[in-house]
């Protein structure tokens, strides 16, 4: 659990705090009038340098969540609700189950209009029907289709096409108190190869399993996830960067699963490792 500091107290405490929160300290909770003010915490406690502790960290988040809610006890002033962002129209897609109506032409034609005015336009015409099927897809996981998620998800594919290096499936075991197991699929270049192996967490586990496939092994300096739309199926979106041998890269990636994401993310960000790899080979040549 936190440490609770009242406000009035953290300017005498502030260096006393920071250096036990550098330490791997418990985060600080910074209180006034008995009401949650701000958060402080290490960076090995969100996770930037510790990826296996994600779900813990999204534990303890929702531990605050229910705590700042509570208003540790005393109700708070109430806060305006946040405008609900735009939606996209399943119907006008080509998506109408209580029609049997799974996809048309017209919805295709739809959707290419709308990506050009969400400023990802999308005109080649492959690349287009992947992430029809993949938004077809997204309407059957989500009660309501946001703008949000359809951009987040065109970026992903957008960013994988054309691409050496291909996810096809990831699954996760992870219980509290032992390591996780990450079981991954990929296409390769010379077909598809799976791997299973342990981490300190979901993401450790499949990033290993990864590298071990790709013979990539990069070191992680920044991660993070966000949730793009709100609701429980918010999509998330991951932003991943890896520095190997000086070059720094940059992956996304998006899925309603925070961790996928993160997976996503992870292999998008190899494939401009691999590219650039095989374009400095190319240019010796």
């Amino acid at each position: 659990m936190p440490l609770f500091v009242d406000l009035t107290e953290f300017p005498g405490r502030a260096h006393e705090l920071l250096e036990r929160i550098g330490g791997g300290g418990q985060p600080v909770v910074v209180m006034r009038d008995g009401v949650p003010l701000a958060v402080v915490a290490g960076s090995s406690t969100i996770g930037g340098g510790q990826l296996g502790g994600l779900p813990r960290w999204e534990e303890w988040l929702q531990e605050m969540r229910q705590w700042f809610s509570d208003g540790g006890g005393q109700p708070g002033p109430p806060r305006p609700a946040l405008p609900e962002p735009p939606a996209l129209d399943k119907t006008l897609v080509g998506f109408d189950p209580s029609t049997g109506r799974l996809g048309s032409g017209a919805g295709r034609e739809h959707l290419a209009g709308e990506l050009s005015r969400l400023g990802v336009p999308v005109r080649e015409e492959k690349l287009l029907a992947e992430v029809y099927t993949a938004v077809l897809a997204l309407c059957e996981d989500k009660e309501r289709l946001y703008e949000e998620d359809v951009r987040v998800l065109t970026q992903q594919l957008i960013a994988q096409a054309p691409q050496r290096l291909r996810l096809l499936a990831v699954t996760i075991t992870s219980t509290t108190g032992l390591p996780a197991t990450a079981e991954v699929t990929m296409e390769l270049e010379h077909g598809p190869a799976m791997r299973r192996e342990h981490g300190d967490g979901p993401l450790d586990a499949a990033f290993k399993a990864i590298s071990r496939l790709t013979a990539l092994d990069p070191d992680v300096e920044n991660f993070s996830v966000v949730a793009a739309t709100p609701g429980r199926d918010a999509m998330a979106e991951a932003m991943i960067e890896l520095v190997l041998d000086g070059r720094r890269v940059l992956g996304t990636g998006g899925s309603t699963n925070a961790i996928e994401a993160g997976v996503h993310a992870y292999v998008n960000a190899l494939n401009f490792l691999l590219e650039d790899r095989l374009g400095g080979s190319n240019a010796e040549d």
